[in-house]
């Protein structure tokens, strides 16, 4: 039997972005896949590229970034659609959860209203609609929906306002959820609140999930694979279970030891620039276990893991 296509394949991903220090090589030789019901995290420290390589599936990016290679979704190239094309797939086949909810949704329009306006680009009425972003937000744990449902995004909290955006999400109804540091600056306990809120989302919608994190424990709550980024470059790939385990790559190793929660063992070092990474491995100047190759040999990733050992 033919094994199904991924539902989301990147191949060969790079994005440069120019500057006054020069090109910055935010990502390169990006490669990722994401199979229907899948719940996979990619994951690294601030600045590796990740946010960026998510925005890149969406067409989120500003016109200045000078993108190359392939983002298939449902086998149709998304950096090949127009804008109207695109349009018709964010939101609907697609959803996503950003970081910072306060600054993407519109401060003169009712929360209501902007769930609202997801759900009746499904062809329902503006009654219907406004029911149903009532409903909506009472799902997601907004108490008093029929009153919050018209008030605006700088009445809610943080943790409210995340609410809201998974709310808009699950009114899409995508197939495809992408969750972007979703419970960064959010207290202990709203954390937890809005991880078990993603995972009833896409287990109700059957919706696969892309995670950008820094939080080991978020992605061990939520995904079943992870994909492991370094300087622009994802470095290991595999069942999270068994990379965290049993790391391959020596940054990934050294990050596992980072969140050894009985002692802190910071990585020495400090992440390349990107407008001039090092030759050969770009962790190497960083690693214990570097060889005279690693400053010379660029690696590919060769089952699951990026390392020229």
């Amino acid at each position: 039997m033919k094994n199904p296509s991924p539902l989301l394949e990147i191949k060969d991903l790079s994005i440069k972005f120019p500057s006054e220090a020069g090109v910055v090589s935010v990502v390169d030789d990006f490669n990722l896949s994401i199979g229907r019901f899948d719940h996979c995290c990619l994951l690294g420290e601030s600045g590796c590229g990740k946010t960026v390589a998510a925005l890149s599936i969406l067409n989120l990016l500003p016109p200045s970034a000078v993108i190359e290679g392939e983002v298939l979704f449902n086998n149709r190239n998304l950096l090949d659609l127009e804008p109207a094309e695109i349009r018709q797939i964010r939101g609907k086949d697609i959803a996503i959860i950003f970081e910072t909810p306060a600054s993407c949704l519109n401060p003169v329009m009712s929360v209501g209203d902007q769930i609202s306006e997801v759900i009746r680009r499904q062809g329902f009425t503006r009654k219907q609609a406004r029911n149903g972003s009532e409903e909506l937000l009472a799902r997601t744990g907004v108490s008093d929906p029929k009153k919050r449902a018209r008030q605006f995004p700088h009445q809610f909290s943080g943790g409210m306002l995340q609410r809201v955006m998974i709310a808009i999400a699950l009114a899409a109804k995508p197939k495809l959820l992408i969750a972007d540091e979703p419970t960064t600056a959010l207290d202990p306990t709203v954390q937890i609140q809005i991880i078990e809120l993603i995972q009833d989302v896409v287990n109700e919608l059957s919706a696969s999930l892309l995670l950008i994190t820094h939080d080991l424990d978020v992605a061990s709550e939520l995904c079943g694979n992870v994909a492991a980024m370094y300087a622009g470059q994802i470095v290991e790939t595999g069942p999270l279970h068994k990379v965290f385990k049993s790391p391959r790559h020596p940054y990934v190793q050294a990050l596992m030891k980072t969140f050894d929660h009985n002692r802190f063992r910071p990585i020495g070092g400090s992440p390349p620039p990107l407008t001039c990474p090092p030759e050969g491995c770009r962790f190497h100047p960083r690693c214990p276990e570097a060889e005279n190759l690693c400053s010379i040999q660029k690696p590919l990733m060769q089952n699951g893991v990026r390392c020229p050992r």
